[in-house]
């Protein structure tokens, strides 16, 4: 016997209760960042927090609301860049004239189940509570979203039934260029595909053979892996170890991790993850006394100042990150923002509590820090605040807003008889469907700080990297200076461009660490060895091994 469950997927947090003129919001989310008022409609989605703490419970009474911890200051600005575009947009007599674009920015916290609270939020509309249809505001036309991977995986897969596009900011898993899974999902960064292929010819580059890889445990870890692994196959790169910092920060399993990486003969590691994940790894990491490491870091911490100001021994650290670009007027913006500006914002409150260890006196809130009067001035030791000289993720969020004010301002100029749609026709301006605006969005093609923004067929952006060094000034901070990049538009092998003598490696070193591979690979090949064990990377293994026991035998 067969028997068919028929279970809902997606719903809306609203339940109509009683009678149908009253609707209920299924729980409260307070999670919402800034919000204005316009005739049409955006949403976006910031990682303000870290991560989320779930409180336990035993359902003998209403779960407790999970908390948001981590305040990061460099995901706000994000946010800030979002309001300040729109901001631009709405003052322009250029672009979209006569109408205005209304937002509301909620935090995702860094999770997926936070991230689709937050997608359910601005789906539902400001009003509904009060509404009596479970709907409020505008429609939403379009979502700047979001950070991870993993979610933007769900907030893509949320909205795909009412056919909304979403445009990431710095989502790079390599799924997502999947239409047939993600037809709405467009992106202003790179895909990983193109990652992938810049570290794999970093590694080549230096000779470095014998690599450890480090990952999160989300999509965004395990494609980056699955993708770097096809890079290298057909090379003589191979991989010493793969670990993975789990999703909920276990010390015990991190020390195991630790453990794999002072035992191996693998000095260079590549690291795909967030720096949210990545911070408490290297809290542990530091703790253990682990020395002599070449960290190749991905797109997603490469330019992670928190991390730089926290963890000195980083420096030499090499990885490739997203172009930078020009937002105009960004640092005048992010120095309006304070909490006597905005006395009722948790998050500036927050902001200040970060970047200055006290409370502003405007807070009503409870607090163990000091006081002080929130009219402190931001200066450039803020930087994970304050760093506008080389926005990247910033830059992203800027050109997401300007693609959607771009496709909308060409959705306005059809001409009747002329148009895209059935018979030649155009969307009604009165009643646009996110799908219209989506066809607008496959085709936009527009400047902005100079670069060209367009999309591909799978709503990928044209890869581009810049290939970023830490370097250790001499009053010990660590500046992100770029020393190469990757173009993918140029001819195969060709797309790597370094200067080398611009690189300091770790220790200050003018020279990459030497990995003496050659000549075992040579004797191995010359003796006919090499096919007995299968391949270079198990010969590789071999030795490795056979070294390490080596060193134990002459510690004992």
């Amino acid at each position: 016997m067969v028997i068919y469950l028929f279970l809902p997927v997606f719903f809306l947090p609203c339940t109509v209760v009683s009678t149908p003129s009253k609707c209920s919001a299924q729980g409260h989310f307070d999670q919402l960042a800034f919000m204005a008022n316009g005739d049409l409609s955006i949403g976006g989605i910031f990682p303000l927090h870290y991560r989320v703490e779930l409180p336990t419970t035993d359902y003998t009474e209403k779960p407790l609301t999970a908390q948001c911890q981590g305040f990061d200051s460099r995901a706000f600005r994000w946010a800030l860049a979002m309001r300040l575009a729109v901001e631009e947009i709405n003052n322009s007599a250029d672009l979209l004239p006569n109408h205005t674009l209304d937002y509301r920015i909620f935090d995702s916290c860094a999770t997926p189940v936070t991230a689709q609270r937050a997608v359910l939020a601005v789906l539902n509309g400001q009003d509904v509570a009060e509404s009596s249809m479970c709907s409020g505001g505008g429609p939403l036309l379009a979502i700047v979203g979001e950070s991870g991977s993993s979610q933007s995986i769900v907030v893509s897969r949320t909205m795909q039934p009412f056919r909304i596009p979403m445009i990431s900011y710095f989502s790079t898993c390599s799924c997502l260029s999947d239409r047939k899974q993600f037809p709405t999902f467009f992106r202003v960064v790179p895909s990983d595909d193109y990652q992938v292929k810049a570290i794999a010819q970093l590694l080549k580059k230096f000779g470095w053979r014998w690599v450890g890889v480090v990952t999160e445990d989300h999509d965004y870890g395990r494609f980056a892996l699955q993708g770097l692994k096809r890079e290298i196959e057909t090379t003589d790169i191979c991989l010493a170890y793969h670990e993975m910092i789990p999703k909920d920060f276990r010390q015990e399993r991190v020390l195991e991790i630790l453990n794999v990486m002072r035992r191996s003969t693998a000095r260079v590691v590549v690291v795909f993850s967030g720096e949210g994940e990545f911070y408490p790894f290297l809290r542990e990491f530091l703790n253990q006394n682990i020395t002599g490491i070449q960290w190749i870091a991905s797109e997603a911490w490469v330019t992670a100042s928190i991390l730089a100001e926290t963890y000195p021994f980083l420096a030499g650290t090499i990885g490739f990150a997203v172009r930078q670009g020009y937002v105009p007027g960004l640092k005048e913006y992010l120095m309006t923002v304070n909490p006597q500006k905005y006395p009722s914002n948790p998050l500036v409150k927050e902001l200040w509590e970060a970047l200055y260890g006290c409370s502003p006196l405007s807070s009503n809130t409870s607090t163990q820090l000091p006081l002080c009067t929130g009219q402190e001035t931001l200066r450039r030791q803020h930087s994970a605040y304050m760093n506008t000289s080389s926005p990247r993720v910033t830059y992203n969020v800027y050109k997401a807003v300007y693609a959607i004010a771009h496709s909308l301002h060409n959705l306005f100029q059809c001409v009747p008889g002329y148009g895209p749609f059935n018979e030649s026709s155009c969307a009604d301006i009165n009643d646009i469907h996110p799908w219209q605006l989506q066809h607008y969005l496959q085709e936009v093609s527009f400047s902005v700080s100079g670069e060209r923004v367009n999309f591909d067929a799978r709503g990928d952006s044209i890869p581009s990297y810049d290939l970023i060094n830490w370097k250790r000034q001499a009053n010990g901070d660590i500046n992100f200076v770029k020393v190469g990049l990757y173009d993918g538009a140029r001819d195969a092998g060709r797309e790597l461009l370094i200067q080398d003598q611009a690189v300091v490696w770790p220790g200050n070193q003018s020279k990459a660490r030497p990995q003496y591979l050659s000549a075992l690979t040579a004797v191995l090949q010359d003796s006919g060895r090499l096919p007995a064990v299968g391949s270079l990377c198990a010969a590789l293994t071999v030795y490795h091994v056979t070294m390490a026991r080596l060193v134990i035998r002459q510690i004992r």
